[in-house]
């Protein structure tokens, strides 16, 4: 009986491990001819051969083509639209047909297909736009397939369009001392015609007019479609700023330099302003001491000797806020966080972190400075570490030791977690859904062959 129960068991957990590792089906196809782009008379027509394919290493395949609505997401990415939602004047959805909208594809075949767009003659100025939505269709065995937009930019031909823009919203986030400002310019293409390579450039001044940073974007890469409202965002990583009421004009700009539109607004500092750490590097080695400083002095890492096992380059360099792990339910997230990085392991000997706190990390915890703690982000555990940290209000530092390089933070905590010389983890997560389900699964098996073994 004992052998049967192993066989069994190990035939489930074969079978368990079979069902985890094997991949969903997936049908997955390529387009050529994925974008048009031409000028049409009004009554005039034109044509958009597009050839589909499936690899020789998918699944057969049975494709649809769908012409749709053209839309445009904030981030200035395309999507289609539904024919009942596509109510756009500039809609040219119902001037397209498809020769062959239905079709199967054997693994390693091709097949050709002609959109023909026909303008009528009463189309008007500007342009006109859809979307031919290129997807295979959910079949036996196929628990995912592919889908492709071809994006059909269609310019009215003999007529004079209207280029136009209008800024609709400007915003500055809320300025964090350690991170970049950041500036969001929405517009919107007032205009009859789409346009490509917008740029938008911001300019800070301080209350007396003195220009403190300039900015701008790479050209953009999709068109902005007349209608649509897009967002573009630029990061600002001026000097030291003091407490006070700065100004921020926002520009986008034609490819030729043309301005679309202009706005203005104002921004508060409300604690003095220092911009993100710049990245530098140290080579340690296991004979010598070492201390990794930032360019500023704002951030230190000491490394005694015996440190590192071997020869390694270790990394301090900025790190997003908004990138943070939210904090644990006993602490909340200061302003300044910041990365150090080149080890895959842990330190053989504790280093010294070394952080000047800022005025925001400062009101984050009320006034008290001794509220403010030296966190990392510990990935095995998918916890923050909350660390024993020494506070120095006068020269406004934070010190704890570790041998943990991470993503770290500063905290605001009344208490760190401890367990013996080391921090303990602070989850911040239930554990994974995958564990638990395998675990659940695993045990199923062990049950079932249990009954089995009680049956025989």
């Amino acid at each position: 009986m004992r052998n049967v129960m192993g066989k069994d068991l190990t035939i489930g957990l074969v079978v368990l491990c079979l069902l985890l590792v094997i991949p969903a089906a997936v049908s997955a196809i390529s387009v050529s001819g994925a974008k048009y782009m031409g000028s049409i008379a009004p009554g005039g027509t034109d044509t958009q051969i597009i050839t589909v394919g499936v690899g020789s290493d998918e699944n057969p395949s049975d494709i649809a083509i769908n012409v749709m609505g053209f839309g445009q997401n904030i981030d200035q990415t395309y999507t289609n639209i539904l024919p009942a939602d596509d109510l756009s004047p500039y809609s040219a959805r119902s001037f397209i047909v498809i020769d062959n909208s239905t079709f199967h594809l054997e693994p390693g075949t091709t097949k050709t297909v002609k959109a023909t767009i026909t303008l009528p003659t009463n189309v008007g100025s500007g342009g006109r736009y859809a979307i031919i939505y290129v997807h295979a269709l959910p079949g036996k065995g196929q628990f995912a397939t592919t889908a492709i937009n071809i994006p059909v930019l269609i310019t009215v031909a003999g007529q004079t369009p209207t280029e136009t823009g209008s800024i609709t919203g400007l915003d500055v986030a809320d300025v964090i001392a350690g991170q970049p400002i950041q500036i969001a310019t929405t517009l919107k293409n007032t205009g009859n015609l789409h346009y490509y390579h917008t740029v938008n450039t911001v300019k800070l001044t301080d209350s007396n007019g003195n220009v403190i940073a300039n900015t701008s974007t790479q050209p953009s890469v999709y068109a902005i479609i007349p209608g649509s409202t897009v967002r573009y965002t630029l990061q600002s990583a001026v000097k030291d700023l003091p407490v006070g009421t700065y100004t921020a004009d926002s520009k986008v700009l034609l490819e030729d330099g043309t301005v679309l539109d202009e706005k203005t607004t104002t921004f508060a500092v409300k604690t003095n302003y220092v911009p993100p750490v710049t990245e530098s590097n140290i080579t340690l080695t296991p004979g010598s001491a070492g201390t990794l400083t930032s360019p500023d002095g704002r951030y230190s890492v000491s490394f005694p000797q015996g440190a590192v096992l071997g020869d390694a380059v270790v990394t301090l360099k900025p790190y997003s806020r908004d990138k943070l792990e939210a904090a644990p339910s006993n602490a909340k997230l200061g302003a300044t966080c910041f990365e150090i990085t080149g080890l895959t392991g842990l330190l053989s000997k504790d280093a010294t972190v070394l952080v000047k706190f800022s005025g925001d990390d400062l009101a984050a915890a009320g006034g008290d400075a001794s509220q403010l703690k030296l966190s990392y982000w510990d990935a095995a555990q998918n916890a923050w570490v909350i660390l024993p940290t020494q506070v120095d209000a006068g020269s406004t530092t934070l010190t704890a030791t570790t041998n943990h390089l991470s993503v770290w933070a500063v905290m605001v905590s009344s208490s760190s977690t401890t367990s013996g010389a080391s921090a303990a983890a602070v989850p911040t997560k239930a554990p994974l859904p995958a564990v638990v389900s395998l675990s659940a699964l695993i045990i199923a098996v062990i049950i079932s062959c249990d009954l089995s073994r009680k049956r025989k």
